[in-house]
């Protein structure tokens, strides 16, 4: 089966991001974490006073707030929060209107209604506990004060997975709301498409995992936890609780028309059942793993172009002290490093903290990625306690949208072709092209786009020490002969001192520049010119 992960590497270096997460995380009544200052710092009711209206925390034994929802704006104010039954603003006010239905224990979506200023969805699983009967959406406006317009309507009728995730359209408007299906012989994921009219009708895609009964043919399991990587076009979905068929499934999702394919099924775990959170790196190479009970986190490098090497890859971090603690979901901050809450099996209020993991370089291989696993301590308030969940956040488009990558037409798939052999350890000789490795116009200045996509070539020379390369820097006609020569050549060389700043000798790169004097294709038009301002790695 060829593994087309990489395109997605490709495709991600076009965009830049220009919206932050929220800087701050709410886990529930006056409790929180705030990125304002860069590293996360506990709040704890600092910003106003909360009404109390409708909280029970203080008189119940104990209170789980896994499921929370924290919109943001592009700026990275909170906007609001939400359990799924309240909503509270970034004052720790709380909305005068109260949601009724019964939710699962499971995550919620939130996203801005496409085309308004001022409208949100929220989207919530209905059930009790761990079984999720539908999904239903509840319109919001925010003006000057937060006002529910519409409550519980019900987009997505009968059993779902508790798995599920927003992407944003490749169209930069519009956005998808991707679930899985559950129940016995549903291997189908409905892509639900959100514009400026609301939830429309899903697209059903066939995936690979048959959600149906146990081994010991007991109800099957809803709990799954679903995460896009951060291109928008790939999909990775935990199924916890189902024995050793359990497992992580990736899709590669078609972003501009909602379906859905398989690229990979992940089984390398020493428990598959218990597999739970799942993220990917900031950069989208490898790909994060939770084994609930078992206390581990696994990574595995999604680059490789087979679903075996990608089994293969599979390092486990180091799991700290082994107390008992559950691993729950991960999720990114805007620091760009990975969190994971840890359950000490309810024993949150007897330790005084809610611990979360911080993995501080998730795109760093094994040790190097610097796994700290009690790194932050939430005081309990109140008994209550984040359990296995962190908040979910709403998503940005970026600033290029896919669709107008994919008019290059064929010569562009010609390109991202021979950079799909990237992955499959180029011979001495070979020449690695890379289309996306673009640079501001008539300068050689590294973007965090353009770093990303050298980021895979510094993990190929990481694992093939052997392996030398020679960069080449190639622009198109427009401009003075001289000038695009000097600009080539710097642009190479920009290139090769970040591998050099990122661990790689010296001794095994050099760099030269060759201006437009090597075209690709002939310079007529804007696609063909694109296409010469190229970089080119040959293995020697």
């Amino acid at each position: 089966m060829r593994f087309n992960l990489v395109t997605a590497f490709i495709l991600s270096v076009f965009c830049v991001h220009s919206q932050t997460l929220p800087l701050k995380w709410y886990f529930g009544y006056k409790l929180g974490l705030s990125f304002a200052k860069g590293s996360p710092y506990v709040i704890r009711g600092q910003t106003g006073v909360t009404a109390k209206k409708g909280i029970a925390n203080q008189s119940m034994y104990m209170v789980e707030n896994e499921p929370f929802l924290v919109m943001g704006d592009k700026t990275g104010d909170v906007l609001f929060y939400s359990d799924g039954r309240r909503i509270w603003n970034d004052n720790y006010w709380e909305c005068d209107s109260i949601l009724k239905t019964s939710r699962s224990h499971s995550q919620i979506l939130g996203v801005q209604l496409p085309e308004s200023e001022a409208t949100y969805l929220l989207l919530t699983p209905n059930g009790t506990r761990d079984i999720v009967y539908s999904w239903s959406f509840t319109e919001i406006e925010i003006k000057n004060k937060i006002k529910v317009t519409k409550t519980d309507e019900i987009f997505a009728h009968g059993k779902f997975m508790q798995g599920a995730t927003i992407v944003p359209h490749c169209n930069g408007i519009d956005y998808w709301a991707v679930l899985h299906k559950a129940g016995n012989k549903n291997i189908e994921y409905y892509s639900f498409l959100i514009n400026r009219n609301g939830i429309q009708k899903p697209v059903i895609s066939g995936g690979d995992f048959d959600v149906s009964l146990r081994e010991d043919n007991s109800q099957y399991s809803q709990i799954s936890v679903s995460s896009v990587n951060n291109s928008f076009n790939v999909i990775a979905t935990a199924f916890h609780g189902h024995g050793k068929k359990g497992g992580v499934e990736l899709m590669d999702f078609d972003n501009k028309s909602g379906k859905l394919k398989k690229l990979a099924w992940l089984y390398n775990f020493t428990d598959p059942s218990d597999v739970y959170g799942v993220c990917f790196s900031p950069n989208d190479s490898l790909l994060y793993v939770t084994e609930c009970e078992g206390e581990k986190v696994n990574q595995f490098r999604v680059y490789y172009n087979t679903e075996s090497k990608i089994n293969g890859s599979r390092m486990v971090l180091n799991h700290g002290s082994q107390t008992n603690a559950r691993f729950g979901q991960i999720q990114m901050g805007p620091d760009s490093c990975l969190y994971i809450p840890s359950d000490f099996n309810g024993m949150a209020h007897d330790l005084g903290c809610n611990f979360i993991g911080v993995i501080k370089k998730p795109n760093e291989l094994a040790a190097n990625a610097n796994w700290l696993p009690e790194e932050i301590c939430v005081p309990v308030d109140y008994k209550m306690y984040t359990g296995l969940g962190l908040p979910s956040f709403n998503k940005f488009h970026k600033d290029c949208p896919q669709e107008k990558i994919m008019e290059v037409g064929e010569e562009l798939s010609k390109l991202i072709r021979e950079f799909d052999d990237v992955v499959n350890l180029p011979e001495k000789g070979d020449t690695i092209i890379l289309p996306s490795l673009v640079f501001p116009s008539a300068s050689f200045e590294l973007t965090d786009s353009s770093k990303k996509v050298i980021d895979e070539i510094y993990l190929m020379l990481l694992e093939n020490r052997e392996m030398n390369v020679l960069i080449e820097g190639h622009t198109d006609n427009a401009g003075e002969f001289r000038k695009n020569l000097k600009l080539s050549r710097s642009r190479a060389l920009a290139v090769k001192n970040y591998l050099i700043q990122r661990g790689i000798s010296s001794t095994r790169l050099k760099s030269r520049g060759y201006g437009e004097k090597r075209p690709k294709l002939p310079n007529i038009n804007e696609k063909t010119m694109s296409i010469n301002r190229r970089v080119e790695f040959i293995i020697y």
